[in-house]
């Protein structure tokens, strides 16, 4: 499969964000997002539908992320990202082609 991207479709800023949890006074810990990095990408809708859990209607929507490969970003499974303020859960990402040029991340809008 043919990947073309070009520069110019890259019109949204997203920003890399890594959960170091901080105490709090009740003894437990509050999420606390430190930036890793900020980068221009292109954000598109790949499916969205409604479901059903435990009786309540949930709507899930899966979107696509390409960005510029970044040789100082590392994915945890508390790695977030956030677009327009809207907190995003990475599902999955690959580097394009295993080449490092692009990568491609899946994601879900964090509920």
């Amino acid at each position: 499969m043919s990947f073309n991207i070009t520069i110019g479709e890259m019109r949204q800023v997203g920003t890399f964000k890594q959960n170091q949890p901080i105490d709090n006074v009740s003894g437990g810990q509050s999420d606390n997002y430190v930036t890793l990095l900020t980068c221009r990408g292109r954000l598109r809708k790949r499916s969205g539908k409604k479901i059903s859990e435990q009786g309540e209607l949930m709507i899930d929507q899966n979107y696509e992320w390409v960005c510029r490969y970044q040789g100082n970003l590392v994915i945890n499974t508390d790695t977030a990202l956030f677009i327009g303020g809207i907190m995003y859960r990475i599902n999955d990402y690959e580097k394009v082609d295993q080449l490092n040029h692009f990568y491609r991340f899946n994601i879900a809008i964090f509920q």
